[in-house]
């Protein structure tokens, strides 16, 4: 391929990464249903037939996306898989979660647009997101509230708190997340 025409050869891994990446960066700014495949594998100066090769679908590409950020998150929390055993070590798991997010913008924005189209059962992530609050409501319950009294209503409280002051925070970057969280955390985290 000739360099003027803007595509290259990369070891297969690399490519996935580009992709992956890519397609983050484009599904946060316009949505998946803004994106056609032909304008993912242009962004990566790729054709489409290439891009297929590394996706079978949009579909494909999408759930790649979103596992990419499930593994990318898991693994900042992978030393940290032991049950809170109160509202301190609790609030110190949440407040370092809080802080590694405030680095990913785009992530979040990824995060809140797909969120919102999957609301629709016929989108292709509309599964995945009800798995993925089911499991992250169950995840939150057993590792970081086992220690309060009423650990579901807490998960989903604390789950709504701060999904929605992440969409605030997209809407206008002057909000002080972290001051934000520290005022409900004060509340939340107490016995």
């Amino acid at each position: 391929m000739s360099p003027a025409s803007g595509r290259r050869r990369l070891p297969l891994a690399e490519r996935r990464e580009e992709i992956l990446k890519t397609a983050t960066g484009l599904i946060a700014s316009s949505g998946f249903n803004g994106v056609p495949l032909e304008a993912f594998a242009t962004a990566c100066g790729m054709t489409k037939a290439g891009m297929l090769h590394h996706f079978p679908s949009k579909k494909a590409l999408l759930v790649a996306v979103l596992e990419r950020r499930d593994e990318l998150d898991f693994a900042s929390v992978i030393g940290t898989l032991e049950p809170a055993r109160g509202p301190a070590p609790a609030r110190a798991l949440m407040t370092d979660l809080v802080q590694r997010n405030l680095t990913q913008r785009s992530i979040l924005q990824l995060y809140a647009v797909l969120a919102a189209e999957a609301l629709n059962p016929d989108h292709p992530a509309h599964s995945y997101f009800e798995a993925r609050l089911r499991d992250g409501r169950a995840m939150v319950e057993e590792y970081l509230l086992a220690w309060h009294p009423r650990p579901g209503l807490a998960a989903v409280e604390l789950l709504s708190f701060l999904d929605g002051l992440q969409l605030h925070w997209l809407r206008d970057s002057e909000i002080d997340f972290l001051a934000q969280w520290e005022l409900f955390a004060d509340r939340f985290f107490t016995t």
